[in-house]
């Protein structure tokens, strides 16, 4: 059941409106009428429409609006970014449409379209249910997945194993990675600097994922690519949380107040 009122306007933009059929008020009314209500939360409204496409609307409670205008909305962070990662050939989910609510200079809602993926299933799902050599394979992926966007130049800021979908793709029906929920993600013309690459590293694999030292041993492989590896399984799982959480907070500011959002 819907329980928050829902945006009647947005001011938006999108590449991909032919294929929404409707403006995203609309779209998204019909969306929660008649499609799979997966949270519908004070700050975030997440819904699956009929056509497997993702609407996600992110809400900016009253206590947080006097600081609303003064930064990027989250969907237009991540709509940004998804193009960009298209545009550097990283595989990820397709951008339909983004929206902002405003009311004059104040932001009370943002909203991303994405395009579905039948019978995806994210990595953290995965890995909680595969073992041997389907898990090594899945290992290797991500792990080869990691190094691309790095080597693209991206750093993800809050890379999780959930933030990788395991996609079937049409001509071979095998298996393909593709990255999702990217609001932090920033771009380095010259590839993601080493200690970002392995902050990204701490967030999949670390302690607080559902990697184990070994599982973190075997991406590292995967990411080196036959070279040596950039760290070890050991070093990830024993970043303290608080020291990472501050390397990511610290990081980021840096990056988005250096001229590298994407």
């Amino acid at each position: 059941m819907q329980t928050f009122s829902l945006p009647k306007q947005f001011k938006f933009e999108t590449s991909h409106q032919a294929k929404l059929g409707k403006n995203l008020a609309d779209g998204l009314q019909d969306a929660v009428a008649t499609g799979d209500l997966i949270k519908d939360e004070e700050e975030t409204l997440l819904v699956r429409d009929s056509k497997d496409c993702w609407w996600k609307l992110y809400r900016v409670p009253l206590r947080r609006r006097f600081f609303a205008f003064a930064a990027r909305s989250r969907a237009r962070r991540e709509w940004r970014a998804l193009r960009a990662f298209t545009d550097k050939g990283v595989p990820a989910v397709t951008p339909l449409g983004m929206g902002e609510e405003r009311k004059g200079p104040i932001l009370l809602s943002s909203l991303l379209v994405t395009k579905g993926i039948p019978k995806g299933e994210d990595l953290r799902v995965l890995f909680k249910k595969t073992q041997g050599s389907e898990r090594e394979q899945l290992l290797q992926k991500a792990g080869q997945a990691i190094r691309k966007l790095h080597d693209a130049g991206f750093v993800h800021f809050r890379m999780q194993t959930r933030n990788l979908i395991a996609a079937e793709t049409e001509q071979t029906g095998d298996s393909t990675l593709l990255w999702l929920d990217t609001p932090y993600s920033c771009h380095f013309s010259t590839g993601a600097p080493h200690s970002l690459r392995i902050l990204d590293l701490v967030d999949f694999a670390g302690n607080e994922s559902v990697l184990s030292l070994d599982d973190a041993r075997a991406l590292l492989v995967a990411y080196a690519n036959g070279a040596a590896p950039i760290t070890t399984a050991e070093a990830l799982h024993s970043r303290n949380p608080l020291g990472q959480k501050l390397r990511r907070i610290i990081g980021y500011l840096l990056a988005i107040n250096t001229g590298h959002r994407p």
